[in-house]
């Protein structure tokens, strides 16, 4: 988490939502602007990279992974506020969901989300590298 919020406060970018409604002030005269979009989710009130929730979920599945020496995760997760459940066999397809999300629900660009996610990754490598050792 540290690291994503280090690069949102660093860089500071917009969030679609007002990438979008203010397209005609961002120096390019191929855009224009929608001041009427509006993303699915509600917009939080931070800048859009790096991704909290797809650095946190690039760092769960990479030290999920390492731990368990296979890339297959056997995964379900249950939405309380939708009450359908997910299936992830793999973590690319847990991470693909999660970058994926954002996106689709317009609060996040997936550049912000790809970055994070890898950046996640990265991160969990290290600290398995660095203090995880393996089990005789």
């Amino acid at each position: 988490m540290i690291a994503a919020w280090d690069a949102k406060l660093h860089y500071g970018t917009w969030r679609p939502v007002t990438a979008i409604r203010e397209a005609d002030t961002d120096g390019n005269p191929a855009t224009r602007a929608d001041r009427h979009w509006e993303p699915l989710l509600l917009t939080p009130a931070h800048p859009d990279y790096l991704s909290g929730h797809a650095t946190m979920g690039g760092a769960l599945m990479r030290m999920l992974t390492g731990i368990l020496g296979t890339s297959r995760v056997d995964l379900h997760i249950r939405s309380t506020t939708t009450g359908t459940s997910r299936h992830y066999r793999y973590a690319h397809e847990y991470e693909q969901d999660v970058v994926d999300a954002r996106v689709w629900g317009g609060i996040h660009t997936r550049t912000a989300d790809e970055v994070g996610n890898a950046t996640g990754r990265r991160l969990a490598a290290w600290a398995l590298r660095k203090h995880f050792r393996p089990v005789p």
